[in-house]
């Protein structure tokens, strides 16, 4: 899941980590077939087992003779928790990953994720498009989903890694979880470097939405409202349902300093691109976010895209 939990307000969307080809203008990736995936799915109706990785439709012979790209990405990757999923953002299939309608991936066109408009522009990356999202994943669990990535072929030049969410305690253990959690972020994208040398890497600064928005949107929300009251270190709502300074303080406090260690991680890794806090500043409404709050709606994921796309440039 991702979003801010009860009493805790971990939200577990996914710092993305991109590794990005165009970013750095300079990507030509390996040849070879596309792992085998569901297709193109181009409803919110779509959805994939939790943690298991899917990929667009294998390119048609014709489409495989497109030449390969030497200034945009041709092969891209999804990495991190479930708000790299899609995860419950499908109306008529709840608590489901739908990863037709990720930001990063998905061919829902109401989300025009990166894939799609990097699409529009190198057609040469049709059906090079794998999402290895494990819902409730932490940093510690991108080791996996980096192997199953760097399988994929041909060989991404655009990694996306998205990330923090769930290694927020709120708990007062967060003081000693800082530096383990950039080491094996800085580890992690070392990997990548390692393995796909000619790929960049963007990380995305989840959480979505800071905390003063958010706590202000599911003010209106009574189920939300309830669920995020209480007396934890994080808790933005007294259990009596009153604003809670110190709880949305706390809160606040905690994700940006993992937000510090995610910049200070990509600044030691040539590849990687931070998005200078972009997605935690995207303002969000009601309409933005799925029923548990934890995660982002269709429109959310389209805000998301339209954001992560600006940074990259790749458009120019």
């Amino acid at each position: 899941m991702t979003g801010y939990l009860p009493s805790t307000r971990r939200r577990i969307t996914a710092v993305a980590v991109a590794a990005t080809c165009g970013l750095l203008v300079a990507c030509a990736s390996s040849s070879g077939t596309t792992s085998s995936g569901s297709g193109d799915q181009t409803s919110a109706t779509a959805s994939t087992p939790s943690g298991s990785s899917t990929s667009s439709a294998a390119a048609t012979p014709s489409e495989s003779s497109v030449p390969l790209s030497d200034t945009y990405p041709n092969s891209l990757v999804v990495l991190g928790h479930s708000g790299t999923t899609g995860y419950n953002s499908d109306p008529t299939k709840p608590d489901t990953d739908a990863t037709a309608n990720s930001w990063a991936t998905g061919d829902n066109p109401a989300v025009n994720s990166v894939y799609l408009r990097l699409l529009a522009l190198n057609p040469a990356v049709r059906g090079h498009s794998t999402n290895v999202g494990l819902d409730g994943s932490t940093v510690d669990d991108l080791d996996g989903e980096i192997d199953r990535a760097l399988a994929v072929s041909p060989l991404p030049d655009l990694f996306l890694i998205q990330t923090v969410d769930n290694d927020i305690g709120c708990n007062g253990t967060d003081k000693d979880n800082y530096a383990p959690f950039r080491s094996t972020l800085v580890a992690a994208m070392r990997t990548i470097s390692a393995g796909a040398p000619k790929a960049a890497i963007l990380v995305v600064s989840s959480p979505w939405a800071t905390v003063a928005n958010y706590t202000e949107v599911i003010s209106h929300i009574p189920a939300l409202k309830s669920d995020y009251s209480g007396q934890g270190l994080c808790d933005p709502f007294d259990v009596s349902g009153h604003p809670q300074p110190a709880g949305q303080h706390a809160q606040a406090v905690i994700i940006r300093r993992y937000l510090q260690e995610v910049s200070s991680a990509c600044k030691a890794v040539p590849a990687c691109r931070y998005d200078g806090g972009a997605l935690h500043r995207m303002k969000i409404t009601a309409k933005d976010i799925t029923p548990d709050g934890n995660h982002l709606s269709v429109a959310g994921q389209a805000k998301q895209a339209a954001l992560e796309w600006d940074v990259l440039a790749l458009d120019g």
